[in-house]
């Protein structure tokens, strides 16, 4: 009861401003949990989950769930990989609808620099329920994926939502004033339509980062897929497990022993124990409370905190079903 009460002063604190906590570094020794397999084996499968939004920072809030996939966290788990000699393959599972272009971009350059450097640690993706636009763009980084037959994957496209409030703000008697050095610098600005010529612009860097999609795939896919192949898929639909496997997006539709089977057969391991890696840290943890968050929420900070829009790789029918300017 007393933790329950000092959270909700610290809480009400907070919301009222009447207290500052600074920036507290809660990190602490990465501990090993054990997950499958052999728990005596002496050697070490990497269970590495990349869960909900891909994004390029982390949520602000301190107390709220980490539903959220950030390039930093991948590099610190696989450069723990790198150190412990015991591990011999590593298993990423992804729920994810993706996330930023350029954060989903960076963890598929990480994983790729990692097998770079390490090439004897083979690296297996398993799809979960979501595994959608920049998680599928992630997974293209592994040597093998291996889908559920009920996830949800493909999403092979790119979006970026620009707010209008300019009527609302007419409504309110708001109004703005912009002083710019050219007539595209405020392009995208919520406050008025945009114009014809600016969409052209935002089109033809939404082209771009699409065809670096299509061509990751294709680099992934190319022993299966040509890149007109991939291009007849890459449409921003999405497919289930046994439909990404007929048309050839991934390797085989399994669960988690059929993944642990194939690392195995990659590595020539007779065994293994699968193990992920735990950190206590922050204030949910220091009076070992959790407070839920939903991917919904995250992905409304992610789209609206910022004042610009993002060009994303992102899978999310909620947003497509919005009215288009």
């Amino acid at each position: 009861m007393r933790k329950v009460f000092l959270c909700v002063m610290i809480l009400a604190a907070l919301q009222i401003g009447c207290i500052f906590l600074p920036s507290l570094d809660f990190k602490e020794k990465l501990e090993e949990k054990f997950v499958y397999g052999n728990e005596k084996s002496s050697n070490k499968i990497l269970f590495l989950p990349l869960e909900g939004v891909i994004m390029s920072q982390e949520s602000k809030s301190m107390l709220s769930s980490r539903n959220i996939t950030t390039p930093e966290e991948v590099n610190e788990l696989l450069k723990q990989a790198e150190k412990d000699k015991a591990i011999k393959a590593i298993i990423l599972t992804i729920n994810s609808p993706g996330g930023a272009v350029t954060a989903s971009d960076i963890i598929y350059r990480t994983i790729k620099e990692f097998k770079e450097k390490n090439p004897d640690k083979k690296i297996i993706a398993l799809l979960q329920d979501t595994a959608a636009s920049g998680g599928y763009y992630v997974a293209c980084a592994c040597d093998y994926v291996l889908a559920h037959p009920t996830t949800i994957t493909g999403s092979i496209g790119v979006i970026s939502l620009f707010i209008i409030a300019e009527d609302l703000m007419g409504k309110i008697g708001v109004e703005t004033t912009v002083i710019k050095s050219g007539s595209a610098k405020d392009s995208g600005s919520p406050f008025r339509k945009m114009t014809e010529q600016e969409k052209q612009i935002f089109q033809q860097i939404i082209d771009q980062l699409f065809n670096r999609f299509v061509n990751i795939v294709h680099q992934a896919r190319k022993e299966q897929l040509t890149k007109e192949g991939v291009l007849s898929l890459a449409d921003g639909r999405v497919f289930t497990g046994e439909e990404a496997l007929s048309l050839k997006l991934v390797d085989a539709v399994g669960y988690l022993s059929d993944g642990y089977k194939k690392t195995l057969e990659f590595s020539s391991l007779k065994d293994a124990r699968v193990i992920k890696y735990h950190k206590k840290g922050g204030l949910g943890g220091l009076f070992n409370l959790s407070l839920p968050q939903s991917e919904l929420g995250n992905l409304s900070d992610f789209i609206l905190k910022d004042a610009h829009s993002r060009f994303m790789y992102l899978w999310m029918p909620s947003l497509t079903s919005l009215k288009a300017e």
